[in-house]
């Protein structure tokens, strides 16, 4: 059973939460964000990020996967929470079943965001990758191209639809193909271009298409 931890000042938003995971997860309370602590994922309070903005440097370091629950939050912050290595994003207003699906969703390595901001949060961390990277793209993108090239035809078409913001019940529905299948060529991508997550392979795709421009 996955290890749920809740980092939030409000009693109602935390007794909200609890109640609608602890059925499926082991849930509890993280009283203080700054002292170690050991979780598969966090729900965290996006307020307690207006609060202090040093906490945004949580999602590149731990190895929790980070759900960040806010009220209306503005669109340039739902983009850098994820640039910055958060899970998803959701609103507070949200049903029960839809915070359970995006957790379930981030569990499994994938990203919960707003499908039309998932090309923006690609292209800001495609912009990072290049300014870190400096020269040697030419080479850079023959070892890409190598990769890219090892996918089977089917591998490719999942592929482009991950870096088109499509889940995996709607990838097996466009190509008549179950989830189950779905599931064995992404992990078959992951392999063949050692990436570990979707969102990852977005931007793999996305470097191979600004290269050949």
């Amino acid at each position: 059973m996955a290890n749920i931890l809740i980092y939030s000042n409000n009693p109602t938003l935390a007794a909200h939460w609890t109640h609608a995971l602890i059925g499926d997860y082991s849930v509890s309370m993280l009283p203080n964000i700054h002292t170690e602590f050991t979780a598969d994922a966090v729900l965290i309070d996006a307020k307690k990020l207006d609060e202090d903005a040093g906490l945004l440097t949580l999602f590149a370091n731990s190895n929790s996967r980070f759900l960040v629950v806010g009220t209306n939050w503005p669109e340039r912050k739902q983009i850098e929470v994820m640039v910055l290595g958060a899970a998803g994003y959701c609103e507070q207003t949200e049903p029960a079943d839809l915070l359970k699906r995006a957790l379930e969703s981030i569990l499994k390595g994938e990203i919960w965001l707003r499908r039309s901001l998932v090309p923006k949060v690609i292209e800001a961390l495609t912009s990072a990758r290049q300014i870190q990277g400096g020269d040697g793209r030419s080479q850079d993108f023959e070892e890409l191209l190598k990769l890219f090239e090892t996918l089977s035809v089917r591998e490719m078409e999942v592929a482009k639809m991950i870096a088109l913001g499509e889940n995996n019940k709607r990838i097996a529905l466009i190509l008549n193909i179950s989830e189950r299948t779905v599931k064995a060529h992404l992990s078959s991508i992951f392999r063949k271009l050692s990436i570990d997550d979707r969102l990852h392979l977005a931007i793999f795709l996305k470097e191979i298409e600004q290269h050949r421009r």
